[in-house]
């Protein structure tokens, strides 16, 4: 299949009829082309590069003006959320008013916690430290960094258990914040788990199984 030779993106269709319109008047004299062909041609450029030129510039100024338009929205929403903000810690204004504005209206109503909540969510992990004398238990979804260790959602703490030697499991305690220190002097392999605790004291289901000797 023969090559188009009429370039498809208007830049190079601009140079390529520029180079056309103003070699073929030459050429056409050379080899006896109609001379009024040739006058189309060539006024058929001059009002192509005319209107090339002004899209051009439209485009320039519609981009400047995309720009701008960008810049005021930022500059304004900012505006608007000082705005809204102040507003919100009005004591004095009403729901109503929020509505009117438009703006966020505070939820009063309570979602309820559903029973099978605390079941459905992973149990926490466990990661223990050893001292003499001493077991520090560190719980959450991240033991090993407390600063990025919060509890989960209407999650209030742990119920904590241990077992000595392979026995019965005993409860340690219950916590809202780890790491838990629990004090033993006992030479035999300890091995604790946990459970997470909602907001209405109901557990979730055991975490694995953490290992340690303390003598």
């Amino acid at each position: 299949m023969a090559k188009h030779y009429i370039p498809y993106k208007d830049a190079e269709f601009d140079k390529w009829f520029k180079n056309f319109a103003h070699k073929l008047p030459a050429i056409a004299n050379a080899v006896g082309f109609p001379q009024q062909l040739v006058a189309q041609i060539t006024a058929a450029y001059a009002e192509w590069k005319l209107v090339y030129q002004s899209n051009i510039e439209l485009q320039s100024q519609a981009r400047a003006g995309t720009e701008t338009k960008k810049k005021t929205r930022t500059n304004n929403s900012k505006l608007i959320r000082t705005a809204t903000k102040l507003l919100q810690a009005f004591p004095d204004v009403t729901d109503a008013q929020r509505e009117l504005l438009d703006i966020t209206v505070r939820d009063t109503t309570l979602t309820p916690l559903l029973p099978e909540y605390v079941m459905e969510i992973d149990p926490p992990l466990l990661k223990l430290d050893l001292q003499s004398g001493q077991v520090t238990i560190h719980f959450g979804v991240n033991p090993g960094n407390e600063k990025e260790n919060a509890k989960p959602e209407n999650i209030s703490g742990v119920k904590l258990w241990y077992r000595v030697g392979g026995g019965e499991w005993k409860w340690l305690g219950y916590d809202t914040n780890s790491p838990y220190r629990h004090n033993i002097n006992l030479g035999e392999a300890l091995e604790y788990r946990a459970q997470w605790l909602d907001k209405k004291m109901r557990t979730g289901r055991f975490s694995m199984v953490a290992q340690a000797t303390v003598s």
